[in-house]
């Protein structure tokens, strides 16, 4: 029978070993295939999420009248109380220089993200009111999802000049047909 002594020394060198083995495993491989990040890199992912979760609380308005003395917030709230909505707004602020042709776009930083989820599917019924015919309400995005946009919006325009019996729509990146 082995003394207690030799049993904790033997147990002491298979831990040895083995934790070696099993570092230098974890070494080699960590080594090899996780790629290498700065923090620089880091910095701009985090900064993009969180630019990201900034702008999906926030609405632009296009197409609200631009009237001397009415502040951008109570014609926010005018369009909206059209259509039964009371939005909780942080801020709102005209976007742009002032112009006698078109008025200015109205940013609108909600409360939540289900809030401005929910003002944005307003956008249909305020079409069919003849005062808000032509409010329009569009995501808060960034300079290049407004170019990506914009590329699916022409891509769009030219399959509907192509097969003007079909109903085409953008969803999800994508430029897609109901027929």
């Amino acid at each position: 029978r082995e003394s207690q002594s030799e049993t904790v020394g033997k147990l002491q060198t298979t831990l040895k070993s083995e934790l070696k083995s099993y570092s230098d495993v974890v070494a080699s491989s960590f080594c090899t295939q996780v790629p290498i990040v700065s923090t620089k890199d880091i910095a701009d992912a985090v900064e993009n999420v969180v630019k990201s979760e900034d702008r999906s609380k926030n609405i632009i308005l296009f197409g609200v009248k631009e009237d001397d003395g009415v502040e951008a917030e109570k014609a926010v709230v005018d369009v909206f109380s059209k259509v039964g909505e009371k939005p909780h707004i942080s801020y709102c602020e005209r976007l742009g220089k002032k112009s006698t042709d078109r008025p200015r776009p109205i940013k609108v930083c909600l409360t939540n993200g289900d809030a401005a989820i929910r003002l944005r599917n307003c956008g249909k019924r305020l079409r069919d009111i003849p005062a808000t015919q032509r409010v329009f309400v569009a995501p808060d995005l960034t300079h290049e999802e407004r170019a990506e946009r914009k590329k699916l919006v022409q891509l769009m325009k030219a399959r509907k000049a192509a097969n003007p019996e079909h109903h085409f729509y953008i969803s999800r990146g994508e430029v897609w047909c109901d027929n």
